[in-house]
């Protein structure tokens, strides 16, 4: 059977979509490889699938597909938004990015932006209810994702920044997110800080959030992962 088949299959066997144990159980999306873990990855897709709000969802940051494919997924599942995903893709990743999303039929969910953070930003310009940075882990250039793209966020929406343990990543967040005003820190979840734009629409996901995340622990504690010194 097909991996297309077999993830339909199990898709409309149960409601494994709802709290993504068939990510823990089958790992089929752990096939692709990245650094985005369960937690971040369960934060995506139910926030693509049930957060509040009219808008896109965006990715900064694709490499080889797992976080396009899982967002995509939940998006799917609710009969959402297909996922923007913006990435020059300069190691040569976009074929493998490509095929990936293929292989878990979800090409008509997931629009490539063959383009860097800044000019993938001039040739979009819709609302966003979803927004997934993990592009260059750089000082400037995680600054400069936060300022092209923070003000097409709906108010309610949400950004998730992958690899806060980063000292850059966390310094730009210091500096343009948490004294602006205009977001709100709900949590954290892996490797990711989750932060709403102006009020929190979406604290049934978050509960659900923190929920997985207990239950992850209490099967299987990970450990947190040692800090980055950039």
């Amino acid at each position: 059977m097909s991996l297309k088949k077999t993830i339909e299959r199990v898709m409309g066997l149960t409601d494994i979509l709802g709290n993504f144990v068939y990510l823990v159980l089958y790992k089929m999306i752990n096939r692709i490889e990245s650094t985005t873990g369960y937690s971040d990855l369960a934060c995506l897709f139910l926030l693509a699938r049930d957060g509040k709000g009219e808008g896109a969802i965006v990715e900064i940051g694709s490499y080889k597909g797992k976080s396009a494919v899982v967002m995509a997924l939940g998006s799917k599942a609710g009969r959402r938004e297909a996922v923007n995903s913006v990435d020059p893709h300069l190691e040569g990743t976009k074929d493998i990015f490509m095929k990936n999303v293929k292989a878990f039929g979800v090409e008509d969910y997931v629009k490539a932006i063959v383009a860097t953070s800044f000019a993938g930003r001039k040739l979009f310009d819709s609302k966003i209810r979803l927004l997934f940075i993990d592009g260059c882990h750089e000082y400037e250039f995680i600054k400069n994702d936060i300022l092209l793209w923070k003000d097409l966020m709906i108010d309610g929406g949400v950004i998730v920044f992958h690899d806060i343990n980063w000292k850059t990543v966390a310094r730009a967040i210091d500096e343009l997110i948490k004294p602006s005003g205009d977001f709100i820190i709900e949590g954290t979840t892996g490797c990711s800080l989750i932060v709403s734009k102006k009020f929190t629409a979406n604290k049934k996901i978050f509960d659900e959030i923190e929920l997985f995340n207990k239950i992850k622990d209490f099967i299987r504690p990970w450990r947190n992962p040692a800090p980055i010194v950039i």
